[in-house]
């Protein structure tokens, strides 16, 4: 019984760990910029497709993208 919970007592430290470790991925100011770019990317592109009429003005590819600027 003893070396069970040595070994739940390291596993939850190794957790602790990479949760500390790896927070910084998952504050929203690291992440936003990140996302923003390829998202203005890819609503110009579907700006030019809608324009040139390669995709219909009702898409639904128009209505997610609204849905993510958000």
């Amino acid at each position: 019984m003893h070396f069970i919970d040595t070994l739940t007592l390291g596993l939850s430290i190794l957790g602790v760990y990479d949760l500390i470790l790896y927070l910084r991925f998952l504050l929203p100011r690291n992440v936003i910029p990140r996302v923003a770019a390829p998202l203005s990317e890819v609503q110009q592109v579907l700006n030019r497709a809608q324009s040139i009429g390669a995709i219909p003005h009702d898409s639904e590819y128009a209505t997610t993208l609204a849905m993510y600027e958000f």
